[in-house]
C-alpha cells in the first residue's frame, strides 16, 4: 500500500513537473518572439537613420551645371569689364577617384567706356574633361583637378565690326564638390587657372583699314590670381551624381 502511495506522489510530481517545464518553454517562446520583434524594430530604425553615404564610386554618372559672372573696372583706361559663362557637363567615374565626360560652355565678355563702342566677344568650346578626385575633407568636401581640352568657336569685336577664329585649347581647372546629400552636390570651381589656346583668325576690318591679318595666335596663360579673388573667378552651380 505504501509502495502504490509512493507511486502516485511520484507521477502527480513528474505530471507537475512536466507542466512547469511547458509553461516556461511557452514562456520562453513569447519572450524570444517579442525579443525578434524588437530586434527588427531597431535593425529597420537602424537603417532609416543611417547617415547618408557621400562616396563617389566606379560607375557613378555626374550631372553637373556651372555658371560665372565677373564684374571689373580696368584701372588704367577706365573701361568696364563684365563677363558671365554658362558650363554643363555629364561625366563617367572609371575608377573611385577617376571621371571623365564632356564639356560644354557658353561664354559673354563685354568692355565698354564712355568714348567707345562696345566691345563684345563670345565664345562656344566643346570638348572632353578628365578629373582627379585627389583630396577628401571631411565626410562631405571633395577636392579635384580637372584637365580639359575642347574645340573653340570665338567671335567678337565692336558692336560694327566683328572678328571670327576657331582653334582649340587645353585649361587646368581646381574644383570642390560640397555633398549636401548623397546624391546632390554643390560646385565651387576655379576655372583656367592655367590655360593654353590656339586660335586660327580670319582677317579683321574696321571700315577699309585692315586691323589684323589671317593667322594664327598661341598663348599660354598661369593666373595664379584666381586664389585671391576667388568670387570674381569662381563658378558656381550644382551636381547629381547616379
Amino acid at each position: 500500500m505504501k509502495k502504490i502511495r509512493s507511486l502516485f506522489f511520484g507521477f502527480f510530481c513528474l505530471k507537475t513537473l512536466i507542466n512547469n517545464f511547458k509553461l516556461i518553454v511557452i514562456t520562453m517562446k513569447k519572450q524570444f518572439a517579442l525579443l525578434g520583434l524588437l530586434l527588427i524594430a531597431v535593425v529597420g530604425y537602424s537603417q532609416e537613420v543611417e547617415e547618408p553615404s557621400f562616396y563617389l564610386l566606379e560607375g557613378n554618372i555626374l550631372l553637373e551645371g556651372m555658371i560665372g559672372y565677373s564684374n571689373d573696372t580696368d584701372a588704367r583706361s577706365g573701361a568696364d569689364l563684365s563677363e558671365y559663362i554658362i558650363n554643363p557637363k555629364a561625366g563617367y567615374l572609371f575608377g573611385d577617384d577617376f571621371a571623365v565626360g564632356l564639356d560644354l560652355s557658353y561664354q559673354h565678355t563685354e568692355e565698354s567706356d564712355d568714348d567707345t563702342e562696345k566691345n563684345i566677344e563670345e565664345t562656344i568650346t566643346a570638348g572632353l574633361f578628365l578629373r582627379y578626385y585627389f583630396l577628401d575633407l571631411g565626410k562631405r568636401f571633395k577636392v579635384y583637378g580637372e584637365l580639359g581640352g575642347d574645340y573653340v568657336k570665338l567671335e567678337g569685336g565692336f558692336e560694327s565690326n566683328t572678328q571670327k577664329a576657331t582653334g582649340f585649347q587645353v585649361g587646368l581647372n581646381l574644383g570642390v564638390n560640397y555633398f549636401v546629400k548623397d546624391n546632390i552636390a554643390i560646385s565651387f570651381v576655379l576655372s583656367d587657372v592655367a590655360n593654353y589656346r590656339s586660335l586660327n583668325n580670319e582677317a579683321y576690318y574696321i571700315g577699309d583699314d585692315l586691323v589684323s591679318e589671317e593667322g594664327n595666335t598661341n598663348s599660354l596663360n598661369v593666373d595664379l590670381n584666381v586664389f585671391n579673388n576667388f568670387f570674381q573667378t569662381a563658378q558656381f552651380g550644382v551636381m547629381f551624381k547616379f
